[in-house]
């Protein structure tokens, strides 16, 4: 592997690095850690170790504790679309959350 490789490699994982930095510095990952149990802590030290940005920002949005509310609107249609709701591409973040409530508990 020549200089050029290593600075690169190195820069590169730098970056990643500085942009973990930016997710855990965030108050919703504060209260994702503090609400997380032993085997959530291990799995994020575990890509922390990798140095895994992406799995990072996947394992916040998969989190049991994250509420509906607070998921992005992607988020909701992917897990509308799982839930079976009808037409739920075309629905807005306050219909997807009362839909997905109601496949999951049933009409209130």
């Amino acid at each position: 592997m020549g200089l050029i490789s290593i600075r690169e490699e190195i820069h590169n994982k730098l970056l990643r690095l500085r942009s973990i930095d930016a997710i855990v510095s965030r108050p919703c990952f504060t209260r994702l850690w503090e609400d997380s149990d032993e085997i959530q802590l291990a799995m994020f030290h575990n890509l922390l170790a990798a140095v895994d940005r992406d799995g990072i920002q996947e394992w916040m949005r998969d989190h049991p504790s994250l509420e509906l509310g607070e998921r992005s609107l992607t988020d909701l249609k992917y897990i509308a679309q799982r839930a079976g709701v009808k037409n739920y591409s075309r629905k807005g973040k306050p219909e997807l959350i009362r839909d997905i409530q109601e496949m999951e508990n049933g009409p209130q």
